[in-house]
């Protein structure tokens, strides 16, 4: 019973993060000010008290002290390169087959093509910042402290299943991206166990795939 509830609270806190990034999207696509301040307004206070939650409950992957730097930035530097070649494999693949990018980063491109000023800038904020954070807060805080803990490799693969399942519903090059990318990160948390790290990382990847 209590996994059922964990499982449930776990994909609840989903779908309201995905419901208030929609939100926030919305908001910047919308014709009148009102709404677009009524709809960021509303999206970024959901979203900043999801990750206040989050983020306390996960205190210690944040606030525990880094006493040697070499093996944070050696993980953090492969796992950097490994997603980077992961993406470029992947794509390669994608264009043979006649597809330019996956569906979710072509939706988002599009968007941040068609958006100008502090919009645009608020949508590169939202993808290199805010999205990272609450999906290493959800996909790697608290899935790892939660569910699998004895059982690391079936943890790393259940979590990026799940992150990939979010970004594609179905089985496809662009699915087995994101599960490369959800298994990469999954590995880097636990290894260092350290949200800094693994949100710095995202970050980091996310934004060189804006470029």
């Amino acid at each position: 019973m209590q996994l059922v509830v964990k499982v449930g609270g776990w994909l609840g806190l989903i779908l309201i993060e995905q419901w208030a990034t929609g939100v926030c999207l919305t908001g910047l696509q919308a014709r009148s000010a009102g709404a677009t301040i009524f709809l960021l307004g509303s999206g970024t206070l959901v979203l900043m008290v999801l990750a206040l939650g989050l983020g306390y409950g996960s205190r210690q992957a944040w606030w525990r002290p880094i006493d040697h730097w070499r093996p944070v930035l050696i993980n953090g530097g492969w796992a950097l390169v490994s997603l980077l070649g992961l993406s470029l494999i992947m794509m390669t693949s994608m264009h043979r087959g006649g597809q330019d990018t996956t569906a979710n980063q072509q939706v988002l491109t599009d968007w941040l093509i068609s958006l100008r000023g502090w919009r645009q800038v608020w949508l590169i904020g939202q993808l290199v910042i805010i999205a990272p954070l609450m999906e290493e807060l959800l996909f790697r805080g608290l899935f790892c402290r939660w569910f699998l803990g004895n059982h690391q490799s079936w943890q790393a693969i259940v979590s990026a299943g799940a992150f990939a399942s979010v970004h594609e519903m179905r089985l496809s090059l662009s699915w087995l991206l994101y599960f490369g990318a959800g298994l990469i990160l999954a590995c880097l948390y636990q290894r260092q166990h350290d949200l800094r790290l693994n949100l710095v990382v995202h970050s980091l990847y996310n934004g060189l795939s804006l470029i």
